[in-house]
């Protein structure tokens, strides 16, 4: 493998530094069915390794600020445990959430094989990456590439002659900043700041970030009931993204704000910037190439499910349009961004940013089988609790089903309330999927 050094971006150095202070750490679950090799694993995390240059680097400080470096970097590390229990996985996700990849030449990539004590079980492989090298697109086909190696591997086959794929400039430097809408921005600047309303946020108790911690819920919606909406969805003209971000907000006004009329509460959408760039950055390559866009929206006693899908997947629709989420991550404002200002934006409204936020990786058409192994779920989520929304959503369709992972940060949001939240998002898409009106 050839050595390299390149200066983080903006993007990337802000997520380096949210990392280093303990934050938005990114894992991911895949529940496999079958016999798992660790050896065989070892070997297909080897090989993806190889592959991909961010995955051979480490991150140095340097005075003029941090560089990814290849030269030291060990392998991607693998962890086996074998599991006491079929829930145990959960835990073992929340606390990857919360642990740092270390200060040394140590990937910013590590694994972990819950193994099943029994023969042909559920196993747990659970991927966590630093997110400044990693968005969902890219965890994705790191599954699927991952259990394609193992498969050739197990099978015999030589898989020892895999080129490194090209190592990408920082994601600024590749946007087609055309896209951005100059006259949007200087109008905007122009209005008076009362003229947005303050979005409601979800603090049921306050805590300094080190006593803070990501929680996990999860739901599955299944294939019947996904097909239904997403034919649903075309009927109504919006999106699932649409129909996601409504499910959040009207759950979270009923449960949370206990159905209050006239509410502002404001989602956050993760938006993929791959074919922003010149050249269009294909699926295929491991990086971070996302924005988000945050919309406020005023909820009303006849706000209805599918009236407010629309209107999500419009806002959303016109912030792509006029170039926000290029512009957020060409800001000036990235270039100035240390510790002291993320710690203090932390502190302030216990580090909450929207009432609820949304990454939903879409569809992914993974296959059933992997040889002998088969995928059966998926599930991902980022640690929220050092900055981030009230309550999270974190989206994947994977044979028609929905797989849903809930983040919501203890004290600030009970236990037994997310629960409760989960819950009232399942009710909200059944509701919406037995009204026959196209309101």
């Amino acid at each position: 493998m050839n050595l390299f050094k390149r200066k983080l971006g903006l993007l990337e150095n802000l997520f380096h530094i949210i990392h280093d202070l303990g934050g938005m750490i990114d894992v991911n679950v895949a529940r496999v069915e079958g016999e798992v090799s660790a050896s065989i694993l070892q070997k297909a995390l080897n090989a993806l390794q190889k592959r991909h240059p961010l995955l051979q680097v480490h991150i140095v400080k340097l005075e003029d600020g941090a560089y990814f470096q290849s030269e030291g970097t060990i392998k991607i590390p693998l962890s086996v445990i074998d599991k006491q229990d079929e829930n145990q996985w959960l835990q073992v996700a929340e606390d990857e959430l919360h642990q740092k990849f270390p200060t040394d030449t140590s990937p910013l990539c590590r694994m972990i094989l819950l193994r099943s004590s029994t023969s042909g079980g559920i196993n747990e492989i659970i991927l966590t990456f630093h997110h400044a090298i990693a968005d969902g697109t890219s965890c994705m086909n790191f599954i699927n590439d991952l259990l394609l190696y193992y498969e050739k591997i197990a099978v015999g086959e030589d898989i020892s002659e895999i080129a490194t794929m090209e190592l990408l400039p920082p994601l600024e430097e590749m946007l087609n900043k055309n896209l951005i809408v100059q006259n949007n921005f200087e109008e905007a600047g122009q209005k008076p700041a009362q003229e947005t309303p303050k979005p409601q946020l979800i603090i049921e108790n306050e805590a300094p970030a080190s006593q803070r911690r990501t929680h996990l819920v999860t739901r599955i919606i299944s294939k019947e009931t996904t097909l239904r909406l997403k034919e649903r969805c075309k009927q109504q003209k919006t999106t699932i993204h649409g129909a996601l971000c409504a499910a959040m907000l009207l759950g979270t006004a009923k449960i949370a704000f206990n159905n209050q009329i006239s509410l502002s509460l404001s989602c956050g959408s993760n938006v993929s910037l791959r074919k922003s760039c010149q050249p269009e950055v294909t699926s295929g390559s491991i990086g971070c190439f996302i924005s988000i866009v945050e919309e406020i929206h005023s909820l009303e006693e006849n706000t209805t499910f599918w009236d407010l899908a629309r209107e999500c997947k419009s806002k959303i629709t016109n912030s792509i349009s006029l170039g926000t989420p290029i512009a957020n991550i060409c800001s000036e404002r990235l270039q100035y961004v240390n510790e002291d200002m993320i710690t203090q934006l932390s502190n302030h409204n216990m580090g909450r940013k929207n009432t609820v936020e949304i990454s939903n990786r879409g569809q992914f058409n993974l296959a059933d089988k992997y040889g002998e192994l088969k995928l059966k779920e998926l599930y991902f989520a980022t640690g929220q609790h050092w900055v981030g929304g009230s309550f999270w959503l974190g989206a994947v369709t994977f044979h028609e089903q929905l797989f849903c992972t809930f983040s919501h940060v203890v004290p600030l949001v009970s236990s037994k309330k997310a629960q409760l939240l989960a819950d009232s998002f399942i009710d909200n898409i059944f509701q919406a999927l037995k009204s026959e009106s196209l309101d």
